[in-house]
């Protein structure tokens, strides 16, 4: 037996404590099961055969029945059974929608949402305001309908599972190779201790992650302007995709030779996309519009997001600085002070010899100073910035899809 690689030791030591947390089965987790895990955990110590057909079923297997256990336990449970708020919150926005009411413009009073722990002695302000951007709701509309006439119930991780399976599916094709460097990469995706809890109770992260990484896999491509239509889709979806914004248009300016008539050519299917999506929203009614995906973030609408969190927000408020959690504070001063620099040195960086991997990594930076500096900093947060610097660390130098 050749030596052990590295990519079947993590394999082995991610998957393990996952399958010993979380539920792999809708009751008791049959022993079978786990059999069969620890089976194919072994053959992929054991042997360099069939590695690619061992991770995929190791992939389905874990991943996939955990997520399948999540969703029928809550069906025969209760709604706000192991899921996060999110979720619920979309569930409503949909049946709002679909009711002809503006899911930006209601409340969400007398839904599963209410019903959901926020705190023994404050009301969520998710009840008054919808945060995540329109794509976010019309990509699940079509699950909705699937799901509602196959299963007779509709659960919002389905389109998250959906995308988490395109997005692995993305990583083994950008790297075309069956080597160690692709297996280490799919399984830091698939098995990353820093998000897969928060996969599996719903939260966004992955939903608006796939989305950017088909832009890149794109610009990887050099099809730049089929690359703005992911990235406007994204941008549609949460805001933590925003700060990528202007240092995509210097490198896509930077690709087109700094010729300002190919710029515009190339970018364009970006704002026409995100214009297609976003605007009916905003025109429908614009104050509420705002009100619910800027003004509830930035602390300035009437029930805003807390300041909450591991950022500077806190560090403020421990200081004695921010008395008050729920008042309004204008981090969009420390956001400037340290952003507006950074995003310049990051640009200069980009500028010298622009490459996809570097994009990434600047738009990783550049959130992360967002993040921090703004009104909450939440564990998922670091989450993703775990698969946006994993990617970056292992993107194709200089190379083609």
């Amino acid at each position: 037996m050749k030596k052990i690689s590295l990519s079947a030791v993590l394999l082995f030591a991610l998957v393990v404590p996952f399958i010993m947390t979380y539920r792999i089965g809708p009751g008791e987790t049959p022993y079978w099961l786990f059999g069969i895990i620890f089976g194919l955990l072994f053959s992929f110590l054991a042997t360099e055969k069939l590695k690619s057909i061992i991770w995929w079923l190791i992939v389905v297997l874990v991943i996939g029945s955990a997520n399948y256990s999540a969703i029928l336990v809550r069906h025969r449970t209760a709604p706000v059974y192991q899921v996060h708020d999110i979720i619920l919150q979309q569930e409503a926005a949909i049946r709002f929608l679909l009711q002809g009411r503006n899911p930006y413009a209601v409340t969400y009073f007398n839904t599963p949402l209410e019903s959901w722990h926020y705190s023994d002695t404050e009301v969520n302000p998710a009840l008054f305001h919808f945060v995540m951007m329109p794509w976010y709701l019309l990509f699940a509309l079509p699950f909705y309908f699937l799901n509602l006439s196959i299963f007779g119930f509709f659960d919002a991780r389905l389109p998250l599972v959906f995308l988490f399976a395109v997005l692995l599916i993305l990583a083994w094709r950008l790297l075309k190779k069956d080597s160690e460097q692709r297996r280490l990469f799919l399984t830091l995706l698939a098995f990353n201790p820093a998000t897969l809890g928060y996969f599996l109770e719903g939260r966004s992260d992955v939903f608006a992650f796939t989305f950017l990484f088909l832009s890149w896999y794109w610009l990887t491509a050099e099809r730049y302007a089929l690359a703005s239509v992911p990235l406007a889709l994204a941008l549609a979806t949460k805001q933590s995709t925003w700060p990528i914004l202007p240092l995509y248009l210097v490198f896509v300016w930077l690709k087109a030779r700094k010729n300002w008539r190919e710029t515009v050519r190339l970018v364009l299917p970006l704002f026409l996309t995100f214009g297609i999506v976003v605007l009916p929203f905003f025109f429908w009614q614009p104050r509420a519009f705002l009100e619910s995906t800027v003004f509830y973030l930035n602390g300035s609408a009437g029930h805003s997001y807390p300041v909450a969190g591991y950022g500077w927000g806190m560090v403020l408020h421990q200081l004695g600085f921010i008395k008050d959690l729920h008042n309004y504070y204008p981090f969009w001063l420390w956001q400037a002070i340290f952003g507006v620099p950074l995003l310049v040195v990051l640009i200069r960086w980009l500028v010298k010899k622009p490459s996809v991997d570097k994009l990434i990594v600047a738009y990783g930076f550049l959130t992360m100073a967002f993040w921090y500096f703004s009104r909450y900093f939440n564990n998922s947060h670091l989450g993703y910035l775990s698969m946006v610097f994993i990617s970056a660390y292992f993107w194709p130098k200089n190379g083609k899809v």
